[in-house]
């Protein structure tokens, strides 16, 4: 592929992507996100990882996260991001930049659970952090190249 083709087909891309509404592009996000992370926790599950999860200090035995319990908790927790993706392009500065820094804030604080989990085995906390690593990495980038970089209402 050319260079010419490339920066075609992406400039087509973004203008696409630049007309359809934050919330749909979030959603489309989201969605990927718990699809991807869906298939992740099949391939886990396939190679034997153990996703057996207690809170630490409740004294209960870790119990199993039900198959498909990490897609739908994307899926889920992914509703904030959407809503905190639409409220910064009606009133951050900077859209772009601040959903970046405050996803991947928000993304690292969600690794603390997971690492502090009592669980089976350390490959579940392995796992789990990976987890939220790889919805991350498909949500976060797809809604930042959707919003703005500047906010024409707060310049």
């Amino acid at each position: 592929m050319s260079t010419s083709t490339y920066t075609e087909a992406t400039t087509t891309t973004r203008q696409f992507a630049g007309r359809m509404p934050v919330w749909l592009v979030s959603t489309a996000a989201v969605l990927a996100g718990a699809l991807v992370t869906g298939v992740y926790e099949f391939v886990a599950r396939a190679i034997g990882v153990p996703f057996n999860v207690a809170l630490p200090g409740t004294g209960v035995a870790p119990a199993a996260i039900p198959a498909t319990g990490l897609a739908w908790a994307v899926a889920e927790l992914g509703l904030i991001g959407i809503v905190i993706a639409v409220c910064l392009t009606r009133w951050a500065k900077r859209p772009r930049s601040t959903w970046k820094r405050t996803a991947w804030t928000l993304t690292a604080l969600s690794l603390v659970p997971s690492l502090i989990a009592v669980t089976d085995s350390y490959a579940t906390n392995i796992m789990l952090v990976i987890s939220h690593l790889v919805a991350a990495a498909v949500i976060v980038p797809a809604v930042a190249a959707r919003l703005a970089e500047r906010n024409p209402r707060r310049a």
